[in-house]
């Protein structure tokens, strides 16, 4: 599969929210299923706040296979800092394209002034975990039981990873 990977655009808007979509039926627990409508995608494009990657495919119909979001807050005080999401199309999945869309949001991110990136990852989420891992993200803290998973019933933890960026 080709691909490429840039800020996205709004003529991805269809192609983000049908990823959405999937998420949503697959009942994803990320921030990217909290979105319900293509005007609150259309919010991502071009925002400075909402710092947004896709890897899109080079053949018609082109097509976001992964996104990579670094949300801040733009004051002097918190521009540095960014809080990641990522989400990968089931077609896409263990192939290494989220960890390396996630270096290229990095460095376009660091680009923008920012200097580190936070990542809150549940506990029993273990890919996402290795694959944070890989990124060199350290393990900034836990809060312990922030749910319990209805299903399994066992308390979940949020893990809290960081990255310094202005090595």
């Amino acid at each position: 599969m080709n691909y490429y990977f840039r800020r996205i655009k709004s003529l991805d808007i269809d192609s983000i929210w049908s990823l959405i979509e999937r998420l949503k039926a697959e009942k994803a627990e990320m921030s990217f299923t909290d979105y319900t409508s293509k005007e609150d995608i259309m919010n991502l494009v071009d925002n400075p706040s909402q710092l947004t990657y896709a890897a899109v495919t080079k053949e018609e119909p082109f097509r976001v296979l992964c996104l990579v979001k670094g949300r801040r807050k733009m004051s002097i005080e918190r521009s540095h800092c960014v809080f990641l999401s990522a989400a990968t199309h089931p077609d896409a999945r263990g192939s290494g394209l989220a960890a390396n869309l996630t270096n290229f949001a990095l460095n376009q991110m660091k680009n923008e002034g920012v200097t580190i990136a936070r990542i809150y990852v549940y506990s029993n989420n273990k890919a996402s975990i290795n694959a944070i891992k890989k990124l060199d993200f350290v393990h900034a803290g836990t809060v312990l039981r922030h749910y319990m998973d209805p299903l399994t019933g066992d308390y979940v933890d949020d893990l809290i990873f960081h990255k310094i960026l202005d090595d």
